[in-house]
């Protein structure tokens, strides 16, 4: 039955990983920069980049990302990997507390609860804690009852390892002062001496390397502490104790209540246990508490207290990053009602053993619908930063021989300021960055040339780069956003340049001249489905044109226009600036493409795809001309439409 409870929490951690969470959030991105350095023999015992973080996960990064090299998943193996493995201390810390049967249903739901399983699709060190914690207490149990040295020492070794996961551990000597007092209080000091030396022992052993840095580095120590501190006044904004009551309220609701509401940690507002398991954790919440005096009670007890106190005292609570280190005594609570409901008298054995299988069944099929929907809303790829790795893989297309320049925005070595994902998935080299207010030279002539460039930054120096004759196109990336902004915009512009071999008007002679102002050299369409068409526009302007002329695509039936597309000529590639007026010059042709969505399936016998040009001021249609110059039409039709 253990083998089975690991193989589902196997299927359900490697199940989509790499894909769910969508994209690479900048914490796991700084965690591969950091592997990268590891592999490149820059070894640390702790690593201060990012707020800085403790190395155990960078160091098993780094032994992936050396057999699988850079990529998403070779960041999140690691993840995978000890999620699946945790299964094993679960179980045997809630066995040794309170028998096999509680073991196994405590292991089941840290295979199948949404939590720990979002824990082990991502980068992230804090996967590390609740498995060093569930070991450490198993061994602590083991020495406690035995009386053993060497298990002392083992203790301390894992609690001191501890350390080396992430920053919520450090609440772990209040737990352990706490946990310690209790015990006093019910057998005395005899049960704790001399093995607590012994314990203190091995700790020191693994502990001193970091201890020894932090002397060292204080404000490594500190400073992210007092950032997110809720005594911190730019976050209580002078109402400390008041929001401390709610900050208690808001940890004390994430079991079956209302969770973590960043979308980045959880399915927004999803408690830690589904409805199916809220009845079991209400069930073994009353058996805990009417037996806390028992010693394997009460230290679950007091560990989820001790441990949200992580949460309370930090903004965001219930923040399901900060308050892992309950994890995984909250699922022994559970387990316990579980265990109440298969052993209860009042009902026959096989009706209530059914019930409860059914019930855990019921509840792994929640967490898969659940987990898979977090996968495909947009906000979990806003927020997981896909616009960075979709940019990132762009890059990695460019051709060998293509100019590649890439604005400072995106990313600063010096500073470390930007979108991590960039420089950890790219490969930069040869790429060239720039800072717009110092413009760029131009390109070699003859050369294809690639600028990646931030929208709201100044791109009047983009025209200069490219040299005519060329075919220049422009593409917008995903939607991005920062933590700290309200609304997504795309995350880059790219302008593509190849050279043409001879001038637009020997290549497309039979141009579409509209009121001499443009020429659409090319125009065609490509059915993705019957209601879906891709519509690809070649203009070229040899003298600037008005900001305000609008290109309309349309479908057109016996009844008038089925659908409609407008947008400025060149520029309908997402919500970015018209082209400016120094694009607008004889030798560049500026390609577009547009997707147009109809209303029916396409009917070629009826239906007409017609492209055209308009003032929106005056709404008055520019003349399509002939080879005399003469108007001839107010539009032009598409023809030659493949499928």
């Amino acid at each position: 039955m253990l083998l089975l409870v690991v193989g589902v929490a196997a299927v359900m951690r490697f199940w989509q990983l790499g894909q769910i969470p969508p994209g690479l959030y900048r914490d796991e991105a700084f965690n591969g920069l950091d592997a990268l350095r590891v592999l490149d023999g820059e070894l640390a015992i702790f690593f201060t980049a990012n707020n800085g973080r403790e190395p155990a996960y960078i160091y098993l990064t780094a032994l992936f990302m050396g057999a699988l090299g850079r990529s998403v998943t070779a960041v999140r193996l690691g993840a995978a990997l000890v999620g699946v493995v945790t299964v094993l201390p679960v179980f045997l810390l809630a066995r040794e507390w309170f028998g096999w049967r509680v073991g196994l249903f405590a292991a089941w739901l840290w295979a199948a609860t949404l939590w720990p399983l979002h824990l082990s699709h991502i980068g992230l060190r804090i996967i590390l804690l609740p498995g060093c914690l569930a070991l450490f207490f198993w061994l602590g149990t083991l020495a406690y009852r035995r009386q053993q040295k060497w298990l002392w020492l083992s203790a301390g070794l894992v609690y001191g390892l501890a350390f080396y996961t992430y920053l919520a551990v450090r609440f772990t000597p209040l737990l352990l002062l706490v946990v310690g007092v209790f015990i006093l209080w019910q057998r005395g000091k005899e049960r704790l001496w001399p093995g607590v030396a012994w314990f203190a022992a091995g700790t020191a052993v693994t502990l001193l390397p970091l201890g020894l840095f932090y002397a060292t580095h204080l404000e490594m120590l500190l400073g992210r502490s007092g950032q997110v501190s809720i005594f911190n006044p730019a976050i209580n904004h002078g109402d400390p104790w008041g929001m401390l009551l709610r900050q208690i309220g808001g940890a004390l609701g994430l079991f079956i209540w209302r969770g973590d509401t960043i979308v980045r940690h959880n399915p927004a507002a999803r408690p830690l246990f589904d409805p199916l398991m809220a009845l079991p954790f209400l069930i073994g919440l009353v058996w805990c508490l009417r037996r806390w005096r028992q010693p394997a009670v009460a230290v679950t007890l007091l560990w989820v207290a001790v441990m949200l106190g992580v949460t309370i005292l930090a903004e965001d609570a219930p923040h399901f990053l900060r308050a892992a280190g309950i994890l995984p005594a909250a699922l022994f609570i559970p387990a316990l009602g579980l265990y109440w409901l298969w052993a209860w008298p009042k009902l026959p054995p096989l009706a209530r053993q059914i019930g409860v299988l059914v019930l855990l069944v019921l509840s792994l099929g929640l967490t898969v619908r659940d987990y898979a929907a977090y996968g495909r809303d947009p906000q979990t790829a806003l927020l997981f930063e896909a616009a960075a790795v979709e940019m990132a893989a762009q890059l990695n297309k460019e051709k060998v021989g293509t100019a590649v320049y890439l604005d400072h925005w995106f990313w600063d070595e010096t500073t470390q300021k930007g979108w991590p994902s960039i420089p950890f998935l790219a490969d930069l080299d040869g790429v060239t960055f720039f800072r717009p207010e110092f413009g760029l030279p131009p390109a070699t002539p003859g050369q294809s040339v690639s600028l990646y460039t931030w929208q709201f930054g100044d791109l009047s120096f983009v025209p200069r780069q490219i040299i005519s004759p060329a075919l220049v196109s422009l593409h917008t990336g995903q939607p991005a956003r920062g933590d700290l902004e309200a609304v997504a915009y795309p995350l880059y512009v790219r302008y593509q340049a190849r050279p043409l071999p001879s001038s637009p008007a020997d290549l497309w002679p039979e141009a579409v001249n509209f009121d001499n102002q443009l020429w659409l050299r090319r125009g065609s369409a490509i059915f993705h489905d019957p209601q879906t068409v891709q519509i690809d526009l070649y203009w070229e302007g040899k003298t600037a044109v008005s900001p305000h002329l609008t290109a309309f695509v349309q479908l057109v039936g016996p009844d008038g226009v089925l659908a409609q597309l407008d947008a400025p000529p060149g520029g309908s590639d997402g919500p970015v600036r018209p082209w400016q007026a120094d694009w607008w010059r004889p030798g560049l042709v500026l390609h577009e493409q547009r997707m147009l969505h109809l209303p029916q399936p396409y009917d070629p016998a009826r239906q007409r795809l017609i492209v055209g040009l308009y003032d929106p001021v005056t709404a008055v249609r520019l003349p399509v001309l002939d080879e005399n110059e003469n108007p001839a039409a107010d539009s032009w039709e598409i023809i030659g439409i493949r499928n």
